[in-house]
Parts: structure tokens; C-alpha cells; sequence
């Protein structure tokens, strides 16, 4: 929003005659913690709507009106974060195997893989038949259109 510098000046004016009192109305009413960002995301929107902020004694009423909505929404946000939190905690957790035993595996991995890589291209396929999609010789057999018995002996 593209403001004057006089309505520039007049937000000013606004949000420091204001910002102690929404500031204490947000203390009375969330996580101490959080008082500062709701603060801040109330005078964004008097920022946003400031064409419709009134003049006088009706400022503060009506920013407390945007306060009001903020805390609202911050509320719902908790609660919503509450049920997602409850209902994440009575999954079961899985606990994957540490860093170092990951590393490990890794290597090995890498090292199994540069042997299967170093074979033919036939055996690599019947090697990975096996091992990788569970087949026995005779569905290897199969699946390569070759003798059973030679497939027993490949592998």
C-alpha cells in the first residue's frame, strides 16, 4: 500500500499513542512469549486498513476491534496446534538407525553395489532377481526366458 508522507506521519502517530495498549492487551490475553509478534501482525492490519481507521477517541476502540480478531486467530491456531500434537503423539513412533550405523550401511552398500555393477550385465540381472526381487532359480528361469539349471548355476 502506497501511503503519503503525511499519512505516513499519521501512522506514526497512530501506532505510538497505541502500540503500549494493544501490547498490554495482548499480555492479558496469550503466551508472553507471543505477545510481541500478535502485537505486530495487529498493526499490520491497521497498516493494511488504514483507510478505515477512525480519527479520535474511536482509534483505540477499533484497533482493540483488530486486536480482538488477532487473538481469535492466534487461539484457533493453538487449538488446532493442539489436536495436530495429540494426534501425531499417539502414532507410533519409529526410531531409525543412528548416524553411525547409517554411515556404515552406507559404505557397505556402496561397496556391494561397486561389486554388483562389476559383473555382466546377465548376471548382474540374475544376481538382482534373487536377491532384490526374492526369486527362486526357477523363476529367474522363467523371468529370462533361459534353462532353470542354467540359472541355478549363474547364480
Amino acid at each position: 500500500m502506497d501511503q503519503s508522507p503525511l499519512e505516513g506521519q499519521r501512522f506514526r502517530r497512530v501506532y505510538e499513542d497505541n502500540v503500549d495498549a494493544i501490547r498490554r492487551y495482548c499480555y492479558r490475553r496469550i503466551p508472553a512469549s507471543e505477545v510481541d509478534d500478535a502485537t505486530t501482525e495487529v498493526f499490520m492490519v491497521v497498516w493494511k486498513r488504514f483507510d478505515s481507521v477512525p480519527d479520535g477517541e474511536n482509534t483505540l476502540p477499533w484497533i482493540f476491534g483488530v486486536a480482538r480478531n488477532v487473538i481469535r486467530n492466534h487461539d484457533r491456531s493453538v487449538r488446532r496446534r493442539g489436536r495436530l500434537t495429540a494426534k501425531l503423539g499417539s502414532l507410533p513412533t519409529q526410531t531409525g538407525p543412528s548416524a553411525e550405523v547409517q554411515v556404515i550401511r552406507r559404505i557397505e552398500d556402496e561397496t556391494m553395489l561397486d561389486a554388483v555393477r562389476s559383473l555382466k550385465a546377465a548376471d548382474r540381472e540374475i544376481l538382482m532377481l534373487a536377491a532384490w526381487e526374492g526369486l527362486k532359480p526357477c523363476e529367474i528361469a522363467a523371468a529370462l526366458g533361459i534353462d532353470p539349471h542354467a540359472a541355478s548355476m549363474r547364480l
